[in-house]
């Protein structure tokens, strides 16, 4: 049976989108923050390497980067927080956004997905 895995890749996309903000975030916050920031950023990797390493396994390429949609955000909330008062709570604020995104796009492919397979994944993560 061959396996649908573009919705794989867009969890792909996704998480690294997230991991590269929070990378991002947690070199401009305080050090509580860094430090969860740092082991988000290391959970969405790991994730990440696990849906390649699935992706992989059946001979398909795995996305290896983000969305533009991602780098959009990424740069509005880059500018939110130029302009915010109080920078750690717009980090919080916009990571709280992009979990957001994340959550949504593993309920869809756990749900939603034609591809037994795929919705297994989703659901383990």
């Amino acid at each position: 049976m061959t396996h649908d895995l573009s919705k794989l890749n867009d969890l792909i996309e996704v998480l690294i989108d997230g991991k590269k903000f929070y990378e991002e975030a947690a070199s401009e916050v305080r050090p509580d923050l860094r430090q969860l920031f740092t082991r988000m950023a290391n959970t969405k990797g790991a994730i990440v390497a696990d849906l390649q390493r699935q992706v992989a396994a059946t001979g398909k390429e795995p996305a290896d980067g983000g969305t533009v949609g991602g780098a959009l955000r990424k740069f509005y909330a880059e500018v939110r927080t130029a302009m915010a008062s109080n920078e750690n709570d717009e980090y919080v604020s916009q990571l709280e956004e992009f979990e957001d995104r994340i959550l949504e796009a593993f309920r869809d492919a756990s749900s939603n997905d034609d591809d037994m397979e795929v919705r297994a994944i989703a659901q383990r993560h």
